[in-house]
């Protein structure tokens, strides 16, 4: 597996150890700032997981979490 393949799972790992400090760790204000950053980390590794992927992998993809909820408008 490629440097790049691994680097999505680190951001993955870092999220959710921020998730589990900010559940069972962390108490109050500093919780909740810690379950934000957390919730905002985890888009933010969505989309670099998926900015990654080579073009002909992103026009053949199934667009279903776009026209899931619509049926296929788009």
């Amino acid at each position: 597996m490629s440097p790049r393949r691994h680097r999505g799972r680190i951001y993955f790992a870092l999220v959710a150890v921020l998730l589990i400090l900010s559940l069972f760790i962390l108490h109050g204000a500093a919780a909740g700032v810690a379950a934000f950053a957390a919730m905002l980390g985890f888009i933010l590794a969505c989309i670099a997981a998926l900015h990654r992927e080579d073009a002909d992998t992103r026009r053949n993809a199934d667009r279903t979490g776009i026209a899931g909820w619509f049926g296929g408008w788009f």
